[in-house]
């Protein structure tokens, strides 16, 4: 169970957070000049996104690891994926520069204990975990924890940036690179390529050969199906987690009626694998085989990729599915 940051972590974290404030880095920055900070204690290194120069959205984006970093780009690149589905890719903590009516009761408590004053339109500090699965919440005492040094280290880059004129090429995709020397005991900022290792997805292998081959004797039929976890633009208080969580929908559906064929409301403890091949499995054993399965993304393909070559199925990506994303937008206007 994770715990609430204590008043004095909280103070920590906002000292480090206004001395950035100060800096207005948005104003030297865009949101693709990636900041990269490595602290000791962690093997993989933090990311850092600077929003806010096209006078908008005023942000800090902290992306944990080469997983979150990879969801980031995946976000700012998409062009076919529906924005409400985007919300799966952001696995992150932010840093908000926004107004007073955007915070919780709660965070303009710790605000008011802390003795500091905000005052106008985007000078009110406060931070959001995002998580998958789960509603945008305040950060726990571990992600406090992080915040806090990663916001120390990264006013020391930017102030490296920003006076000592550091030159970075961002656009030949260079990062302004900040991490600890042991052998010198001291820290040490400069460019360098920001080399991010390719994304690994896990494939689960099948090994049950009866079920492969109970598979391989369905017919095919002349169906195209669509697979996907969707997520709903609401938000549940259950009891039995800590934060708020976000209702998302296995679907099974056809492609060509739009017909839906099968959906699951799942939480955060399912074992979303095993109900995604149980709804796969269960369709060959009524339907049989499918002409070919349409998935939003790589990670879903690579859910079914090992199952889907033993059993001769086409997996097609597509980041709009039409039937799913019908369903989907048609649930919303309902005022689910």
């Amino acid at each position: 169970m994770s715990q609430e940051a204590s008043l004095q972590e909280w103070k920590e974290l906002y000292e480090a957070a206004i001395k950035i404030k100060s800096m207005q880095p948005w104003n030297y920055l865009w949101d693709m000049d990636l900041i990269t900070i490595l602290l000791p204690e962690y093997e993989e290194p933090f990311y850092c996104s600077i929003m806010g120069r096209n006078g908008e959205c005023f942000a800090i984006g902290i992306y944990p690891g080469f997983d979150a970093i990879h969801d980031f780009y995946r976000m700012a690149r998409s062009t076919d994926i529906p924005p409400e589905q985007l919300i799966r890719y952001q696995n992150c903590l932010m840093c908000y520069f926004g107004d007073r009516n955007e915070l919780t009761a709660k965070e303009r408590q710790i605000i008011k204990e802390l003795g500091l004053k905000f005052r106008g339109r985007n000078e009110w500090i406060f931070f959001r975990s995002f998580k998958a699965g789960y509603f945008p919440y305040m950060p726990d005492r571990e992600e406090v924890h992080q915040l806090t040094q990663v916001f120390q280290q990264l006013f020391m880059a930017l102030r490296a940036f920003i006076e000592k004129e550091i030159e970075v090429d961002f656009e030949q995709g260079n990062t302004l690179f900040r991490q600890y020397d042991k052998e010198k005991d001291l820290w040490l900022t400069f460019e360098m390529p920001n080399l991010i290792p390719p994304k690994q997805y896990m494939v689960p292998i099948l090994q049950n050969d009866i079920l492969v081959a109970r598979m391989n004797k369905q017919k095919r039929n002349k169906n195209e199906i669509e697979l996907d976890i969707a997520y709903l633009n609401s938000c549940i208080r259950d009891k039995d987690f800590e934060r708020p969580i976000i209702p998302r929908l296995l679907i099974l559906a056809d492609r060509g009626s739009g017909m839906l064929l099968d959906q699951k409301l799942l939480t955060p403890e399912d074992d979303e694998t095993q109900d995604v091949f149980n709804y796969f499995i269960n369709y060959i054993g009524q339907m049989g085989k499918p002409k070919a399965i349409y998935v939003r993304d790589e990670y879903f393909a690579s859910l079914l990729s090992d199952f889907c070559e033993k059993t001769n199925i086409p997996i097609k990506i597509q980041g709009r599915l039409w039937a799913i994303d019908t369903f989907v937008r048609a649930f919303a206007e309902q005022g689910f």
